[in-house]
């Protein structure tokens, strides 16, 4: 994990207050597809009695007139706790396929079950919600919807401005590729504010802070 500092340190008017967790709050992005709205998307983050929790949210529907074409709904809760994921809760319901996992760090291995049947991964794996600061020096990422562990890459593509919040902010951008394919723009505090990946049909989905 130590390797998305040192990314991140490349550059040092991005390094100064780079959080490996995100203050408490809720920040919420819009999720577009081919420039048109589509969903939301958003994270809650808090912490209590020394454990750090994530609430997550993503909510897509694609319509062509009154036909709808595709529907996305997940909903996930991380805990953490000493700087490692303990617990993981997720519901996704992916177009009609729906995914149920429930998972669970015991000493260094982080066990569950996804849809009744069960798995094991390690204990010190990023899970593939992309808010996490390591996220891009990780090369392999956990996926909370189908329990799987996805091998990935992530390369440095540095500096870009994009307007955020309706001010200029100067982001370091990343892309993921391999078995995840993403890529991803973090601010001066290594905090997600976009996002953009393709769709099964070769569209774009594009999510923003708001």
């Amino acid at each position: 994990m130590a390797a998305a500092l040192t990314l991140f340190i490349s550059a040092p008017s991005l390094a100064a207050e780079c959080l490996r967790f995100p203050a408490d709050g809720e920040r919420q992005f819009d999720i577009s597809r081919n420039g048109a709205r589509v969903g939301t998307q958003s994270f809650n983050f808090s912490r209590q009695d020394g454990q750090f929790f994530v609430r997550s949210s993503i909510d897509i529907e694609v319509n062509r007139g009154q036909t709808v074409l595709y529907r996305y709904r997940h909903h996930a809760e991380e805990s953490w706790l000493g700087g490692r994921l303990e617990a993981f809760v997720a519901d996704t319901d992916d177009d009609g396929a729906r995914y149920l996992v429930r998972a669970e760090r015991i000493d260094d291995i982080f066990i569950g079950r996804v849809n009744g049947q069960s798995f094991t991964v390690s204990g010190f794996i990023v899970p593939a919600s992309f808010w996490h600061r390591d996220t891009p020096a990780s090369q392999a990422l956990w996926d909370g919807v189908d329990g799987m562990v996805k091998v990935v890459t992530g390369q440095d593509r540095g500096l870009e401005m994009l307007e955020v919040q309706g001010k200029l902010v100067e982001t370091r951008r990343f892309e993921i590729a391999g078995q995840i394919q993403r890529i991803l723009w973090y601010d001066e505090h290594c905090a997600l504010v976009r996002m953009s990946y393709l769709a099964r049909d070769g569209s774009e989905f594009v999510a923003e802070l708001r």
